[in-house]
């Protein structure tokens, strides 16, 4: 049986857990780590546990394998924005002789990991978008098509880059946040757009999950993004609004191409090739992936 350290329904720090086991059992604690005295099971570690060394210790000894579910692990007393480049490894001292397996974002992720951190079993598993998302209402906007950033501007506000800039000159017309989560669960914008700009090579650009692009599709819009590794395996090449550069002016032409173009051929070949993420992505797809991890574990 597969066991998640952490639970909860929303949150990095465990809703990927919390969810799944709602999903598979009506309850968000039910595959949750209970009882810490368990044996030979496959426990996915979530990102607050992987320096437990007594609970890992605890837990192998037990005969259980542990694996690693990366999401958007990062020790911020590495990060530095000024050394943000050439794929900069900002992750903890990972304790590879108590795990072994990992989850990761993403194909180069995997590749990545496997030479730079532990060669052992790798998995890949996109992010999932919440099915609170899925159920909000339609809402027609004055702006057509309705430009908007979902979440957490990130570390040193590198998650996604210009957007003040593009807030302050009307490029974007909001930032949907809030560290309570109902900042999130407004509304569809009918004809929206989401937008994901990072700085190729950095942190976030190789190793952050594509929780953008996974929740802008969830929401029935498009999105003006860079090439991350975890959109790489979610969006094909030829994806009409795929940023070839972060300059600002760059960013503001592909927005004003989104609006020159809403409802056109770009416009309805990217709402097509969304369709394919919303479905890659969806949460009964994950568990599945999920479902590997444990069976390859024996469990």
């Amino acid at each position: 049986m597969m066991l998640f350290s952490r639970g909860g329904r929303y949150a990095s720090n465990g809703m990927r857990g919390g969810q799944i086991s709602h999903a598979l059992t009506g309850d968000y604690n039910k595959l949750i780590l209970q009882d810490f005295n368990v044996t030979g099971q496959t426990i996915i570690l979530l990102k607050d546990d992987v320096l437990n060394i007594e609970l890992l210790h605890h837990l192998k000894k037990n005969g259980n394998k542990l694996v690693l579910d990366v999401i958007d692990l990062l020790d911020t007393n590495k990060y530095d924005e000024n050394k943000n480049e050439n794929i900069p490894n900002f992750f903890p001292n990972i304790p590879t002789d108590m795990i072994d397996g990992y989850i990761v974002n993403s194909t180069r992720m995997k590749d990545w990991w496997y030479n730079n951190i532990h060669k052992s079993p790798i998995f890949v598993i996109p992010h999932h978008w919440e099915e609170d998302f899925r159920v909000l209402q339609p809402k027609q906007y004055n702006n057509r098509p309705y430009f908007y950033y979902l979440g957490y501007i990130g570390h040193k506000e590198q998650n996604c880059l210009h957007l003040n800039s593009l807030l302050q000159e009307g490029h974007v017309q909001e930032h949907r946040f809030d560290h309570t989560n109902e900042g999130y669960y407004i509304d569809k914008p009918i004809d929206g757009c989401q937008i994901n700009i990072r700085t190729k090579d950095s942190y976030e650009y190789c190793f952050k999950p594509a929780t953008k692009i996974s929740v802008a599709a969830a929401l029935d819009s498009v999105a003006v993004t860079t090439y991350d590794w975890s959109i790489q395996d979610l969006l094909p090449k030829d994806y009409p609004y795929l940023l070839h550069s972060t300059e600002y002016k760059d960013v503001v032409d592909m927005i004003n191409f989104v609006k020159d173009s809403v409802g056109g051929n770009e416009w309805n070949i990217a709402k097509k090739m969304m369709e394919d993420v919303l479905q890659k992505t969806s949460l009964p797809s994950i568990i599945e992936k999920y479902k590997q991890v444990d069976a390859f574990f024996g469990n």
